[in-house]
């Protein structure tokens, strides 16, 4: 009778160690550190693709430089120029905002007035005048005086230099108008003189602007002008774009 008892209490309790190992678990909270809150994130600046970015235009205005005397000048970009030769005495350089092409098919043989628009500098070099002479007398030693005379002349500041301004008469067609040039005295015994074709620019923002750039030595900085040049459309003009 006692293993009886004995039995039906070791029974009793396996029972109940397996219902206790069916209960629903206990969910034990773990404490947390009190958190204390992040500022919002920083935003860096993210870099954006060449096709969102609004480009800066390339400069209307280009330098141009002559590596036999030195001297330069700026431009407006889409201006075609043609160089000083390499050998020889003295020389020309010229520039203008036409081609060859639009000269042609736009002007008259035999007529002396420049197709609309049309606009040439052309930039002269004298060798071997005589430095005692003043830049006016020594440019009519190195002329033909029987083709034109000098009319006046007159000092003019032009940006850092000082130009020698010429009003001179076409003695050979004396129905043509007196023009001006520009004279600068690039070393003692050589003269730069710049003729401006037609006339009628002279007075204009650009020229003035190219007349100020000017420089005599590889030294001295071109001044760069800080307004767009006026437009033609004449030739290619993507380099102002």
């Amino acid at each position: 009778m006692k293993k009886t008892n004995l039995s039906l209490f070791i029974l009793t309790i396996l029972l109940l160690a397996a219902c206790a190992s069916q209960a629903s678990p206990v969910t034990i909270p773990i404490p947390t550190q009190e958190q204390t809150p992040l500022p919002p994130p920083t935003v860096a600046s993210i870099p954006t693709t060449e096709s969102n970015v609004q480009q800066t235009p390339p400069s209307a205005w280009k330098e141009i430089r002559d590596p036999r005397f030195g001297f330069g000048l700026a431009v407006p970009c889409w201006w075609i120029v043609t160089p000083i030769p390499a050998e020889g005495t003295g020389g020309v350089m010229t520039t203008k905002n036409y081609d060859d092409a639009y000269f042609t098919a736009n002007s008259n043989k035999g007529f002396w007035d420049w197709p609309n628009g049309t606009l040439k500098i052309d930039i002269v070099v004298f060798e071997n005048i005589n430095p005692s002479l003043s830049d006016a007398d020594a440019y009519m030693a190195m002329v033909d005086t029987s083709m034109e005379e000098l009319v006046s002349a007159e000092i003019q500041e032009t940006g850092a230099h000082t130009a020698s301004i010429l009003t001179l008469r076409n003695l050979v067609n004396q129905n043509d108008p007196p023009i001006r040039v520009f004279l600068y005295r690039l070393a003692p015994e050589k003269l730069i003189l710049i003729n401006p074709i037609p006339q009628a620019i002279i007075d204009t923002p650009d020229f003035q602007a190219i007349l100020s750039s000017i420089v005599l030595s590889p030294q001295e900085t071109v001044a760069i002008p800080a307004f767009a040049p006026a437009a033609t459309p004449l030739i290619n003009q993507s380099c102002a774009q």
